[in-house]
């Protein structure tokens, strides 16, 4: 996979609803046993992961996004209101992992730029 897919796909994740992004964090952990999923805050490091991962990755977010895509537009319900207050409650977490996403990216860009 190509530097710029593994950017688009780390742009991808930051849109994906919490427990979405939390079963993508489990799919980098099936595949690399030292990844804690379930951390306070997660460091993924793109280019450390296989290319399995990295498809993995790939194809569950494309069809996360589809069908969040879907989900947008219809009647609202008290479900939905309920999954309001859980995206507002794992808020945090998930700027914190986008935080740490975007890190790594500028930082391995920084690296590749000065050798």
């Amino acid at each position: 996979m190509s530097t710029e897919e593994k950017r688009n796909l780390g742009a991808a994740l930051t849109r994906l609803d919490p427990e979405d992004l939390n079963r993508a964090l489990e799919i980098v952990a099936e595949t690399n046993p030292s990844f804690l999923a379930n951390a306070q805050e997660v460091d993924l490091d793109m280019d450390a992961q296989s290319e399995y991962t990295l498809w993995r990755l790939k194809v569950f977010v494309k069809d996360a996004l589809k069908v969040q895509g879907r989900s947008s537009g219809g009647i609202r319900s008290n479900n939905d209101d309920n999954n309001d207050k859980n995206k507002k409650n794992n808020s945090k977490r998930r700027r914190e992992i986008c935080d740490a996403i975007v890190k790594t990216a500028v930082k391995r860009t920084k690296k590749l730029s000065n050798l």
